[in-house]
């Protein structure tokens, strides 16, 4: 979709599926796709699958997840025709089970970089620890959680759209794949620990809800520390989006985004001001529209929301901060009803979320 405003912002995410060169590895020792000629065939309908992707979502910025390989990455950008369209933050997967997740963002029209900056961040805050922590009530027990790493590094970016008369403030991008609800690998060398000797598949499944929890957690720390702000005319745009590996009202995505509050009474006053909440443009679809169809992966026939854009009280329309208004949001997922859409395909395990700003920013005296 076009834009009419060069400050107008659009915002995509993309789950690659295991995007890795033929002969290269994922999760085990063994190659993901063979590098012999069924392999390489596979690995160019994958090619093509994403790059007609890219171009469908024709997007400003594009958040992806599972990347193994940033050569493979480049070359759905030059099927696409796109690689002089965009800027890429990406890298290789520094080891097997350790896939990464990277971003894309567009030139401006005058061909200059609206990236400002990106890197991962892999650590939990310092002071986001578990350690020797007392219940009071209830179980009255002593909890110590020793996790302090994202299991997927978030990617942790600025941009700067176009616009000089008024310049538009800088962006920050969250790109996050947080640990799915599969369950988790874990070493069953000996000594093996009790629970793996009678219970191995409740732990391995505990331990993945545990570890995303905790991630949640942990992302939520880390944008109070960069939302909040003790003047309350402050604005901190800021877009998590990404796989989050559960539904938009599960207490990990809740967690995330801290629960702001939605006006739906004209009168109303909520959603006028969230310093550090953030808004799910699936929830702000649902309050136009007469049904809730919303779905990114489908798992033994459960249709699942896994995949998420999440955006702060600047992109909310009743917010008095607003500088971008929600235009609309869509959701890629037609492939996932196919029965053979990954091997004839190419394609991804999972739908494409992609979500419309128009910049709009409140009138004066209209936000309240």
């Amino acid at each position: 979709m076009a834009r009419a405003n060069m400050r107008d912002l659009s915002f995509a995410t993309i789950n690659l599926f295991n995007l890795q060169v033929p002969g290269g590895i994922t999760y085990s020792n063994r190659p993901h796709i063979e590098d012999d000629a069924e392999g390489r065939a596979y690995y160019q309908r994958k090619i093509r699958w994403t790059a007609a992707r890219l171009k469908e979502v024709d997007a400003e910025v594009i958040a992806f997840q599972e990347l193994w390989s940033t050569l493979a990455l480049r070359e759905c950008f030059a099927e696409a025709g796109l690689t002089n369209d965009y800027d890429l933050v990406a890298r290789d997967a520094p080891g097997r089970g350790r896939p990464q997740v990277a971003l894309a963002v567009r030139k401006g029209r005058d061909g200059n970089s609206q990236l400002v900056d990106g890197g991962w961040h892999a650590d939990f805050p310092p002071q986001f620890r578990f350690d020797k922590v007392r219940e009071t009530a209830g179980a009255e027990e002593e909890v110590t959680i020793t996790i302090n790493k994202f299991s997927r590094p978030l990617l942790v970016a600025r941009i700067q759209s176009e616009g000089t008369g008024p310049k538009p403030p800088e962006v920050r991008v969250v790109v996050a794949h947080l640990k799915s609800k599969g369950p988790a690998r874990v070493s069953f060398a000996q000594p093996q620990p009790l629970i793996l000797q009678h219970h191995a598949k409740h732990a391995k499944s505990s331990l993945a809800h545990i570890r995303r929890v905790m991630e949640a957690g942990a992302l939520r720390v880390l944008l109070d520390g960069w939302m909040k702000s003790e003047d309350e005319d402050d604005i901190s745009p800021t877009i998590v989006m990404g796989d989050l590996n559960d539904d938009t009202m599960s207490v990990t995505n809740e967690l995330i985004s801290d629960q702001p509050t939605y006006r739906v009474v004209q009168k109303g006053r909520a959603g006028l001001t969230s310093d550090k909440g953030l808004y799910s443009v699936e929830r702000l679809q649902q309050y136009r529209s007469m049904r809730h169809v919303y779905y990114t992966h489908v798992y033994k026939h459960k249709r699942e929301s896994l995949d998420h854009i999440l955006v702060s009280e600047e992109f909310y329309d009743h917010s008095r901060k607003r500088l971008w208004s929600f235009r609309e949001m869509e959701v890629i997922n037609d492939h996932l009803n196919r029965e053979s859409f990954e091997e004839e395909l190419g394609a991804s395990d999972h739908g494409i979320v992609k979500a419309y700003f128009d910049w709009n920013p409140m009138p004066d005296g209209l936000s309240s």
